[in-house]
Formats: structure tokens, C-alpha cells, sequence
């Protein structure tokens, strides 16, 4: 043991509280992100008495550790006051918090040396397992509870900042959808009358004929196309045709486990840089996923190339916003398809893409260009900041080694 470390074990101990009076509801489960969710599981004749209660401040862990690849499943409630969870994780707690903080033993946790020492401890052969001693066995430095604080502060600055863009990337969401239906749907577009006043279009008595494909009236000069038109929409290839064959020359594989972390790690798949470049992706992409978790993000993880299960969206003729709010308009639909199929991985083929009918102007997108350029340059700028401040959070965790 080196000299600044120390063994876990004296600082915790099991919590074994059960809902037996079913008096917490809230389900959760852990994720290998080490966060606690809302569980997704069955639960339907389920007897909740036997369930874990978990407290604020308190960890709950997965022991069984093969099914999570190399990720140990391991996070602390601080969200709400009390939740349950299933009876297969381990929940326990800090005997003094005054000797060691939760939050900096959860950094530790979160750190990628952890999860290989704790696959590395792991045993057991139908399913490995990292247990209660093991658990215990656990060595770190654990400095005053001063410099925890410390520590942990200058952690949770970088990450509330990480919070503040993501919901103010989700408002932008949210308001760029909200003018696209606004305009671009109910075509209440701004319209200057005949007097030279600003007014909605439609609802100021704009000109509107009927179209045959949305079954309603649409504005004089505007046409409609299926999303398969107005985009191509590229679908990726099995990365296994251009294998690495120099490590030092590769690109990872964006995939949808990839495309929903808004980045690629070190454990992902690697491709040749010799992959066609239309199957490369860049900062500033478009990318859907059209099978499993559907999705439509802005691409800010660096160069990557396209797996099958993903389409890389772009046109010569339209402007990218209007392509991908258009596709995102759609998303909710495309997810209720995908749910009704009955392969084992829902998806959606390009007819639904086909009979996706959107609405535009036929000549003259300039007018509609600097609203939402603004709005996707701004989205784009804190993804980008923010993996900035992703990589300051990996920084802080590896100086704790040295705390």
C-alpha cells in the first residue's frame, strides 16, 4: 500500500433497510454511467417489500461484474431524499462523514483506474462478482476532510457548469422546435402585409392552397417533400471491412452507444483512416440513429466513422437546420414505429422516411437563416465548450491519486 493510501473498509459499512411497509415508491437502478435512474425494469407482480432503501448520501453498487464490459456499476443518491432499489445491489454508507466525504468517494469511483482494479478483483465463474471484502479491500487517499471538500468543490464547479449548457442546449432544443412547428407547420411565419406590417401568416389571412400529401392547406408558393428528399440520408457500414492495422492511424466507430455519450472512449471500436470519406464524421454533423434508441444529435465528438445502424444527414440544396429540425419534428413518430416492430432491434426503413412530408418555401430560405443558424451555432459552441470542461473533470480525477 503506498504511504497516502488506505484501505476503504474501516470508513464503511452494509445498509440493509427493506421496504417491507412499501412506503418509497421511487425506483431506481444504477447505470454503468455511475448514476442512479429511473429504473426501467418489469416490475409488474413484483414484491416491492423485499427492495432496498436507499437513502441520501448512500452508495448502492452491482457486485456481479461481467455484464457491464469494463464499467462498474457503482453511484450515490443525491438527487432525492430516499429511493428504492433491487434487492441484487449492495447498498451502503459513510460511518463518519467527517473523515470521509461521499462525494470525494464517489469521485474515486468514477475514476477508469477503479473500474479496471475492480474487474481486476473480480471472480467467480459463471458470473464474476467484486464483493463486499472486496469492496473493502479497496485502497485510496483519503486527506483531511478539508481538502476533500477542496476537491470536490473544484470538481462540482466544472461539473455544474457542464449541467448549465446541457440545459440551455435543451431550451434551445425546445425553442427551435417550438418556431419550427410555429412556422413551418401552423405557418404562422412572420408575413408583412399589404400595409407593411409584420404579421403571422397564416392567421393574417396569407393565400393558401390545399395539398394533396399533408391533406391541408399550405402556403401559396410553398411545396412539400418526403424527408428522404430534402436530405441524403447516408447509412453507415460495418466498420469490420476497414479494419486498424497501425493503431496510430484509426478513427473510432461511432455507434449509438457513442452517438448517445456525445463522445467516443478509449473502448471503442477502431476503423482504418482509410474508410471512404463519405463515411467519415466531423464536428457539426447531423447524425440519426434509425435503429434501437432513435435519436438526432449534433455531432461534436471529433473525426469517427459511421456504423450501420446510423445515417449521416446532409444536403447541397437546404440548409441544415431546417433538415434536422425536420427530422427531429418526426422523431417521436419514428420512435412509436420503431416500437411496434417486432424485430429484436426496433427501427425504421427509408418508406417511413419516404412518407414524412415537410413544407417549405419554394425559393427563399434566407429569411428563415438567421434564426436558426443562431440557435444550432449556439447548440454546437456548448457541446464543444463542454467537452472542454469533460476533459477538465478527468484531469481533476487523476490528481486525486497524488491528494
Amino acid at each position: 500500500m503506498r504511504n497516502n493510501y488506505k484501505q476503504l473498509g474501516p470508513y464503511i459499512q452494509q445498509v440493509n433497510e427493506r421496504n417491507t411497509d412499501l412506503k418509497v415508491e421511487r425506483l431506481l437502478g444504477v447505470s454503468i454511467r455511475k448514476v442512479l435512474m429511473p429504473s426501467i425494469a418489469n416490475t409488474v407482480g413484483t414484491n416491492m417489500k423485499s427492495y432496498k432503501i436507499i437513502n441520501k448520501k448512500q452508495f448502492a453498487y452491482g457486485p456481479v461484474t461481467s455484464r457491464n464490459g469494463e464499467k462498474i456499476s457503482v453511484a450515490l443518491l443525491q438527487e432525492y431524499k430516499q429511493a428504492i432499489v433491487s434487492q441484487a445491489y449492495t447498498v451502503f454508507e459513510i460511518i463518519n462523514t467527517e473523515e470521509l466525504d461521499p462525494e470525494y468517494l464517489m469521485m474515486w469511483f468514477r475514476r477508469p483506474e477503479f473500474d479496471r482494479y475492480a474487474r481486476y478483483k473480480s471472480h467467480g465463474s459463471a458470473r464474476e462478482t467484486f464483493d463486499w471484502d472486496e469492496m473493502c479491500e479497496t485502497e485510496l487517499p483519503i486527506p483531511p476532510i478539508e481538502k476533500q471538500h477542496q476537491i470536490v468543490a473544484e470538481y462540482n464547479a466544472v461539473d455544474n457548469r457542464i449541467r448549465i449548457n446541457e440545459q440551455l442546449n435543451q431550451k434551445l432544443e425546445e425553442t427551435a422546435q417550438a418556431i419550427y412547428k410555429h412556422w413551418f407547420v401552423d405557418f404562422e411565419y412572420p408575413y408583412v402585409t399589404s400595409s407593411g406590417v409584420e404579421m403571422p401568416y397564416k392567421s393574417s389571412g396569407g393565400k393558401l392552397v390545399y395539398n394533396e400529401e399533408l391533406d391541408k392547406e399550405i402556403p401559396e408558393g410553398w411545396e412539400v417533400q418526403g424527408l428522404s428528399a430534402i436530405a441524403t440520408y447516408l447509412n453507415g457500414t460495418a466498420m469490420q471491412k476497414y479494419p486498424s492495422t497501425d493503431n496510430s492511424k484509426y478513427v473510432p466507430v461511432l455507434k449509438i452507444r457513442e452517438l448517445n455519450l456525445g463522445f467516443s472512449d478509449d473502448k471503442s471500436d477502431r476503423a482504418s483512416m482509410n474508410i471512404p470519406e463519405k463515411y467519415k464524421i466531423y464536428d457539426g454533423d447531423i447524425i440519426f440513429s434509425w435503429s434501437g434508441t432513435l435519436t438526432i444529435d449534433i455531432w461534436t465528438g471529433g473525426l469517427a466513422g459511421l456504423n450501420q445502424h446510423l445515417f449521416k444527414l446532409s444536403s447541397k440544396k437546404f440548409p441544415k437546420w431546417y433538415y434536422y429540425l425536420s427530422t427531429q419534428y418526426y422523431i417521436e413518430e419514428f420512435i412509436r414505429i420503431a416500437e411496434g416492430n417486432k424485430t429484436s432491434m426496433g427501427h425504421i426503413k427509408r418508406e417511413h422516411l419516404d412518407n414524412s412530408y415537410v413544407c417549405y418555401p419554394k425559393d427563399n430560405f434566407a429569411k428563415f437563416n438567421f434564426h436558426f443558424e443562431n440557435i444550432l451555432n449556439k447548440i454546437m459552441s456548448n457541446k464543444l465548450t463542454n467537452n472542454k470542461f469533460s476533459d477538465m473533470k478527468d484531469i481533476i480525477l487523476s490528481k486525486m491519486s497524488k491528494a
